[in-house]
């Protein structure tokens, strides 16, 4: 510690972990280390809610700065999040302390393999509202962390949104800005910072990808799963001693072999989200009930480990994940029989009232010995516990689609539909505007059914969910000018499918977007099942 400057000392490192950087600390860190080396660029991607510059860093001992040069280099691009919930601040201070030590500290070799943009407060607004009582700890409940004393932010961004509920619906402005920064850079590998409380376990820091592997493109998920992070397992726990394995909790914390599950594969959650879109994708969750210091070391050790991995493989990532975008490409040019996309994972349940609600239970995925504490320390809630144990469990990490669809060509939106069309355009999904009239052989569908749901954890506000009942058929339709043509033969036609389709359970039908659709009525969006031919686009 004593050989980096205090002037490039984080704001964690500086008080003694006692307190997390406001954002204008952030951006003034920041700009000192820019004004230090030329291996670091400081961008925007856009501005919050509350008007605050979302700035992220461009890390390249190359001088690879832009898009364009980073696809030129042919090196992994690697995005890292922080403070996607602005009290699970670790992310935001290793990525500054990531940003210093790749380019003036003990890690300036990090680099030479690959391109790193390093976002360390994606939620700034929520950031600032750094309080004491924000996320206090209370173990009896499970709940809180411990540290920092001067207090943490927010969950939620200022206008009210749980970004990490937002990623399908797009109602902050932060997911448009960070949609527009994905597709501009088109990053390898995207790393999310959080910070988990829960279940009593023995490991500092849990992870996860994508489980939604109905949906995704092949490839990327399952290497993600069964490659890179056993890998970085063994890898950082030889290096540091920090244990770390799959996110999730107990099924009983006081019979921990009775199972361990995740969460929903739902995609407003970032990891299924970006599983959509073809990459290599990582959540990292820190364990809120080991102390500051701990959470934000074992942050920045597994970031280190992970961009090493990743530099190690580069190539093999870079080919994977072009493979991935070619054959989502080639599966929506010419659309095969029995190619189906999974868009819904929810099991249908009715509550006492008799309102619809939805379960999205985990199969199993392998046994394996989860490390715990003593089942007395379990019992009295305490952290650490007196002994540690290993419980063998199973992990309950596979996620079957309850509902999937046959991948068409493409989707066409009615002009009028202009709340749609924005999100398509919001997005980044290519699309076509339609000139001239066209006539074609669509898939319609007919409503059958329609019923609101509870949408859990989405802001500060309540939020209604519409689930679509439907029944396909093919009639004779004419596409007028003005309409909206979204082909899936593009690298994101598996979002396209997900957003599109009435039925999914994080489509734009679920997020309010055609509640005018009524029981007996055609759904307005239409399926082309096969290539028009040539259209008349303005």
């Amino acid at each position: 510690m004593s050989e980096i400057p205090a002037d490039l000392l984080t704001v964690a490192e500086a008080s003694g972990y006692r307190r997390t950087s406001y954002h204008r600390e952030v951006l003034e860190f920041l700009a000192r280390l820019a004004s230090r080396t030329p291996h670091v660029r400081v961008a925007s991607m856009g501005a919050s809610g509350l008007g605050q510059d979302l700035a992220y860093v461009v890390v390249s001992r190359r001088g690879i700065f832009t898009p364009e040069a980073a696809r030129a280099s042919g090196l992994p691009v690697v995005l890292i999040v922080g403070n996607i919930h602005a009290g699970e601040v670790e992310g935001k201070e290793a990525c500054c302390m990531l940003a210093r030590d790749a380019t003036v500290g003990a890690r300036a070799a990090l680099t030479d393999g690959c391109v790193l943009l390093l976002l360390p407060d994606y939620n700034p607004d929520g950031n600032d509202r750094i309080d004491k009582a924000n996320r206090a700890l209370d173990l009896e409940k499970l709940e809180g962390q411990v540290g920092p004393e001067g207090g943490v932010g927010t969950r939620y961004t200022g206008a009210g949104w749980n970004l990490n509920r937002d990623y399908t619906k797009h109602d902050a402005v932060e997911s448009r800005c960070l949609s527009g920064l994905l597709a501009a850079w088109r990053p390898h590998v995207v790393v999310d910072c959080h910070t988990t409380d829960g279940s009593i376990h023995g490991y500092e820091l849990t992870y996860d990808t994508a489980r939604n592997l109905a949906s995704c493109p092949p490839g990327p998920a399952v290497f993600a799963r069964d490659v890179l992070l056993p890998e970085v397992t063994r890898g950082l726990f030889a290096r540091t001693g920090f244990r770390t394995w799959f996110y999730g909790n107990f099924r009983d914390n006081l019979a921990p072999e009775r199972g361990w599950e995740s969460y929903p594969p739902l995609a407003r959650y970032g990891s299924h989200f970006r599983g959509l879109l073809g990459g290599v994708d990582i959540l990292l969750e820190a364990y809120s009930y080991v102390d500051f210091r701990t959470r934000c070391d074992v942050t920045y050790g597994i970031l280190v480990e992970l961009v090493e991995r990743v530099v190690a493989r580069g190539p093999e990532i870079v080919a994977m994940v072009a493979r991935a975008a070619a054959d989502t490409v080639a599966r929506g040019a010419a659309p095969a029989p029995g190619d189906l996309v999974g868009i819904d994972y929810g099991v249908p349940t009715r509550d006492a009232e008799g309102r619809l609600r939805f379960r999205h239970p985990g199969a199993p995925l392998f046994d394996h010995d989860v490390e715990a504490w003593d089942l007395d320390s379990q019992r009295a809630r305490r952290i650490p516990g007196r002994e540690r144990r290993t419980y063998r469990s199973t992990f309950h990490g596979r996620y079957e689609p309850t509902v999937s669809v046959q991948r068409p060509w493409g989707y066409v939106v009615p002009a009028a539909r202009a709340s749609a069309i924005e999100k398509v355009r919001s997005h980044r999904l290519a699309h076509h505007v339609v000139a001239a009239p066209v006539t074609a052989v669509v898939e319609a569908y007919r409503v059958v059914g329609r019923e609101p749901t509870e949408s859990p954890d989405v802001g500060d506000r309540p939020r209604t969910e519409t689930v679509f009942t439907v029944r396909a058929g093919r009639v004779t339709a004419v596409l007028q000018p003005g309409d909206v043509v979204v082909p899936t033969a593009q690298p994101w036609g598996n979002l396209a499918v997900y957003l599109l389709e009435p039925h999914s359970d994080d489509g734009l039908a679920r997020w309010g977007h055609f509640d005018d659709v009524a029981p007996g009525e055609t759904f307005p969006v239409v399926r082309l099942l096969a290539d028009p031919g040539p259209l008349p686009v303005a």
